[in-house]
């Protein structure tokens, strides 16, 4: 079967008439296997038993996000799949790997944070749900959160009734006090234009790109202060291009992603991860698309201010414990030297 992409079957007319809200329309399921009772059984699968954050020495919070509370993470997934112009096929093998990957790196994941289908309505309903959940948000030690549906430039997503923006994710998460000083990590698998890119070009085509492209930022739909601190966003391709699916195997971006994690998030940070994930897409995956061989590029932007680790490794800490206690005896050592230099001498 053919890759797919994520574009919006939309047209650019019916975009601008969406803000948030949209008319309910009837959408049919996609004549598929039954991926939902696939995805059930991946949840049935994961240990009853809920992970707790093993409080070891105190870490060095110079370099790593502290991890105060007693859950690892909260992770909330909207899948939106069933769309009768173009039913994202594949999408549920990225929720299954995403839940068999993060439930491998400890944290615990509510059956009722795995959103299917979701009206923009719904879609802030449950934004609401979990910033009013004030307790879980106050022992959770991040916010990890999976968008993935259709899109569009200028940050434009696909909801079964309309549009909404990415920010409408991620906004009402700055303002939350019990998430201050915490890392949110946000992940969109979507679409981000038309184009995609491309293994090599004639000058003729890179002049009709550099025309018809759109500008990779544009001030009134994404500015500085529509992002607070502690955040990392990651889309799944650029500005103005398409963002890959396999019907079969799932999107590139998402299964990259958990590969990655599942192989090193235990040892490397999420900068880290997602410098490693974007090369492994760039590199790894291609397809034909108008007579040419179509690439991926994903993108991230972060805010986060130190190295935050998905899953804080047992052999990671001991070193840098023995770090800062290093750091301490050398401390001690100048001192005392300093004190016996600035000794008076004795006649």
């Amino acid at each position: 079967m053919d890759v797919q992409t994520d574009v919006s079957p939309m047209t650019g007319e019916q975009i601008q008439s969406y803000i948030v809200l949209g008319a309910q329309n009837n959408f049919s399921a996609p004549n598929q296997i039954n991926t939902e009772e696939q995805t059930q059984n991946v949840l049935d699968e994961i240990p009853g038993e809920r992970f707790q954050e093993r409080h070891h020495l105190n870490l060095d919070t110079d370099f790593d996000y502290p991890r105060k509370g007693t859950d690892p993470g909260i992770v909330l997934i909207f899948n939106n799949e069933t769309f009768s112009d173009e039913p994202r096929l594949g999408s549920r093998r990225d929720v299954n790997e995403i839940l068999i990957c993060f439930s491998r790196l400890g944290f615990n994941i509510h059956e009722s944070d795995v959103c299917t289908d979701y009206s923009a309505e719904r879609i802030q309903n449950k934004i609401a749900q979990i910033l009013n959940d004030k307790e879980r948000l106050k022992n959770t030690n991040c916010l990890v959160v999976f968008v993935m549906t259709h899109g569009e430039e200028y940050e434009m997503l696909n909801s079964l009734d309309g549009w909404f923006r990415t920010k409408d994710i991620w906004k009402h998460f700055m303002e939350c006090e019990e998430l201050e000083d915490k890392p949110k990590l946000f992940f969109i698998q979507a679409c981000k234009g038309y184009f995609s890119a491309k293994l090599a070009v004639s000058t003729a085509e890179l002049d009709k790109d550099k025309q018809d492209k759109p500008p990779l930022i544009d001030h009134r739909y994404l500015t500085p202060g529509e992002l607070g601190p502690d955040m990392l966003i990651a889309y799944s391709t650029i500005e103005g291009n398409v963002s890959f699916r396999d019907p079969q195997s799932g999107s590139w971006f998402i299964q990259e992603l958990c590969k990655n994690f599942s192989t090193y998030g235990r040892r490397e940070d999420v900068v880290s991860l997602m410098t490693r994930i974007n090369k492994c897409v760039c590199r790894n995956y291609y397809t034909i698309r108008l007579q040419d061989i179509a690439k991926q590029t994903p993108a991230f932007v972060s805010t986060l201010s130190k190295k935050f680790y998905l899953n804080r490794n047992k052999d990671r800490h001991i070193l840098l414990q023995i770090q800062k206690d290093t750091d301490e005896i050398n401390g001690i050592v100048k001192e005392i030297m300093n004190c016996l230099n600035n000794r008076p001498s004795v006649a």
